[in-house]
């Protein structure tokens, strides 16, 4: 006859479990709750940053002003066209492409494209009495306004790269050359109209959160300021964009 102490051992326990054992599977159950509150953080993040962002962009691409900026954008494409049609020789390829694309895209039309847009992001809601509506939501003022300039950055940079490569590209046609001759050219161009387009933005963005006529104090510095900065000695031309 088998022992009382050999039968308490073999007799089955059924929902009892040594502390041991339960610990494992209690931590499992809190990593599993701790994975499972990240991966849900983090997608409401992903869905705020897709709202708000995703709003600033129909905004911005959904006016009629849009036309205007559009055409604006076009200008250095439609001269570099224009220059290549008529056959202009005294220029060459990298000539023609950095005659028009640095004096008047660069320091015009990404000026002004810039500042149309940036002013708009914050001061129109404000004055339109729309930005409360923004406030009310479950999400900070420091985050409405990073996502509402990544929303103005895709913005203009949708107006401003495709004039830009197709202006190359008819560059590099009009003298006999395959669209990848230069790339190190059209890339230097790229950088800088991101970089222009980041920087300008954010000043201009700050300006408009600052005065109630954002559009007139940029235009005194995207177009008075940055072109005499240059010639001032000193350390002066640091302070330009």
């Amino acid at each position: 006859m088998p022992s009382t102490a050999s039968s308490l051992r073999s007799w089955p326990t059924p929902g009892w479990r040594s502390v041991a054992s339960r610990a494992p599977t209690i931590a499992s159950t809190r990593s599993s709750d701790i994975w499972s509150g990240d991966r849900t953080g983090l997608a409401e993040a992903v869905r705020k940053i897709w709202v708000v962002t995703g709003l600033t962009l129909r905004y911005l691409l959904g006016t009629r002003r849009i036309i205007a900026m559009a055409l604006l954008s076009a200008v250095p494409l439609i001269l570099a066209v224009g220059l290549a049609a008529a056959r202009v020789a005294s220029f060459d390829v990298l000539q023609l492409f950095q005659a028009v694309m640095v004096p008047l895209f660069l320091q015009v039309v990404l000026i002004f494209v810039t500042l149309v847009n940036a002013t708009s992001l914050i001061r129109e809601e404000i004055d339109d009495n729309t930005l409360p509506f923004l406030l009310t939501r479950p999400i900070s003022k420091p985050a409405i306004a990073t996502y509402k300039y990544l929303g103005y950055l895709a913005a203009v940079l949708i107006l401003l790269v495709p004039p830009l490569v197709v202006a190359y590209g008819v560059t590099e046609a009009y003298g006999g050359f395959s669209f990848a001759t230069d790339l190190d050219v059209l890339g230097g161009f790229l950088l800088v109209t991101i970089l222009g387009s980041a920087g300008y933005g954010g000043l201009f963005l700050f300006i408009s959160v600052l005065v109630r006529k954002p559009l007139a104090v940029g235009l005194l510095i995207g177009f008075v300021w940055e072109s005499i900065v240059g010639s001032i000695p000193g350390d002066v031309p640091k302070l330009s964009v």
